[in-house]
């Protein structure tokens, strides 16, 4: 989900027209107060509990599940693995920290950075972890419950947990940032791997275990629309506009913009050639593409492939595409990461896909 209170001024580029979009900065009952644009875990000493190895990991196998997130600035971006979490200065390829947990949930939840960049919450087998990045401190929410996914709303009020099972069919909850209590409970069909919020807060999507994308209007505990018929992609292989109005996911080998509400197919982005099989999907808010991952699954091969959000025409991003995923998208939109599946690193591109970095350690 796209983390997202900005403290500041969000500018992005949504289809026709240029929108900026300002939030107050908040900050949470029991957080460290470290002053307006000196959150990010880059801007200062990281305490020595979550001190990063010498050696960080910087190989990974395309067997072992992984997922990527990037902080609100965009500057750090944050690797999860089952039983830990690296966050990296990517521009430098450091590691600035690392957040070893018990095991979490198969895949591993993305972290999630608060909007201000001071608190990061994953998902585990026992509740939401969160993480005051100023001082190592950590505390659980709904330890009662497995949880499949996490992220902050965007004014940063709350926090958004998937859960693994309710009693109630309820399985997005909401907690307060202020106090930490159970705020709300959300109906649902399945369990939700992923969730994203349109940049105004006023819609929450969730992808679904099962293959469908559900879509709330915040302040009403039932589902405005269920988008089903997903292609066999994961959970989070989805992304929500940012002004709440569609949803981008994969189906028969094409991504498809649907009105939530009705289900109604409002475009398609088809490949001009067959590269492989559609297994993720962004949108860019700098750069109004649609970006999507594809692989051969006979050989793990891949590649890229983006379109103009507004036509709908495919991009010719040049030759040598890498083969990212899982990938994720800044904040804004201008950066691409995600692991390259020929040489098992995390690279970092613009939204022409050329190569900023490399995570080395």
């Amino acid at each position: 989900m796209r983390t997202a209170a900005l403290a500041g001024v969000v500018v992005l580029l949504a289809g026709a027209g240029l929108y900026a979009f300002t939030v107050p900065p908040r900050v949470p009952v029991g957080t460290a107060d470290t002053g307006a644009g000196d959150c990010t875990v880059s801007a200062r000493t990281v305490p020595d509990r979550l001190a990063p190895p010498d050696e960080p990991q910087v190989a990974f196998s395309g067997d072992v599940p992984l997922r990527m997130s990037f902080s609100p600035d965009g500057s750090v971006l944050a690797v999860s693995q089952i039983d830990t979490v690296t966050l990296w200065d990517w521009q430098e390829s450091r590691a600035l920290a690392r957040i070893d947990h018990e095991s979490s949930a198969v895949p591993p939840t993305p972290a999630a950075f608060s909007p201000d960049g001071c608190l990061l919450a994953y998902g585990s087998l026992h509740g939401a972890v969160v993480v005051d990045l100023a001082t190592g401190g950590r505390r659980t929410v709904g330890e009662e419950r497995a949880v499949r996914s996490a992220t902050f709303t965007p004014d940063g009020s709350s926090l958004a947990v998937g859960v693994q099972s309710d009693p109630d069919g309820r399985l997005l909850h909401l907690y307060d940032t202020g106090t930490w209590e159970l705020e709300d409970r959300l109906y649902g069909s399945a369990t939700l791997g992923s969730i994203r919020y349109s940049l105004d807060g006023g819609v929450v999507a969730g992808g679904e275990d099962g293959g469908g994308v559900t879509v709330w209007n915040t302040g009403s505990s039932s589902p405005a629309g269920l988008v089903l018929d997903r292609a066999g992609v994961g959970a989070d292989a989805f992304d929500l506009l940012p002004d709440g109005s569609g949803v981008l996911l994969i189906r028969s080998g094409r991504v498809l913009l649907v009105d939530p509400g009705t289900g109604e197919v409002v475009r398609e982005y088809v490949p001009e050639s067959d590269g492989g099989v559609l297994v993720d999907v962004a949108y860019s808010a700098a750069s109004g593409r649609v970006f999507a991952a594809r692989l051969d699954p006979a050989d793990g091969a891949g590649d890229m492939v983006a379109w103009e959000y507004g036509a709908a025409t495919e991009v010719a991003l040049g030759p040598d595409l890498p083969s990212v995923f899982p990938m994720a998208l800044s904040v804004d939109g201008s950066r691409v990461a995600g692991l390259r599946t020929g040489t098992g690193d995390i690279a970092v591109y613009n939204t022409d896909l050329s190569l900023l970095n490399v995570l080395t350690g």
